[in-house]
């Protein structure tokens, strides 16, 4: 219960900057809801469920919160939502990301501490980079699924997306560590 009650005075006196990143947390669990919902699945108590838990994100980001959320989503739209692809799952990748990042850089800085503008920056350009991959993987599965099916191929075109996918990952992890 200490812990509870330490929670929610740090909430109370977070600082405004750091209140709005909680925040995104909230509306990252929002979109993920709506493109559920938009997808045909689940229903109000996993809609419901799901705002909960982004609430309970705000109010703790340095908890499991946005495990639970996450893996409760992904549960959610895995039972619910018919089909390997939907158009929907992009606005929930990226629901689930806001989550991710909004609880990461909440998690960073005491609640009590203006967030530095120089990390805001940094999170907002990674955050924007793994968007941007993420609808490019949405896209290719999307290709994947309901594009015409090469006859003979097998799981080829899997083995070079996954070498592109490593190879793109290698030289990121290289040039970052010249830096």
């Amino acid at each position: 219960m200490a812990e509870l009650l330490a929670s929610w005075a740090d909430l109370r006196s977070a600082h405004p900057t750091h209140l709005r990143v909680r925040l995104v947390a909230l509306l990252g669990a929002g979109l993920f809801a709506l493109s559920l919902a938009l997808a045909g699945g689940g229903g109000p108590v996993a809609w419901a469920g799901i705002l909960v838990l982004g609430a309970l994100v705000v109010y703790q980001p340095t908890t499991l919160m946005p495990v639970v959320l996450t893996v409760f989503g992904v549960a959610s739209w895995w039972a619910g939502v018919p089909g390997p692809w939907h158009w929907a799952l992009l606005p929930a990748a990226w629901g689930l990301l806001l989550v991710h990042a909004s609880a990461a850089l909440a998690a960073s800085v005491p609640g009590q501490a203006p967030l530095p503008s120089s990390v805001l920056r940094v999170y907002a350009v990674r955050t924007g980079v793994v968007a941007l991959v993420t609808a490019v993987v949405w896209a290719a599965a999307g290709l994947v699924v309901h594009g015409p099916a090469p006859e003979g191929l097998g799981v080829v075109p899997g083995i070079v997306g996954l070498a592109t996918v490593v190879g793109g990952l290698v030289v990121y992890l290289r040039r970052t560590a010249r830096d």
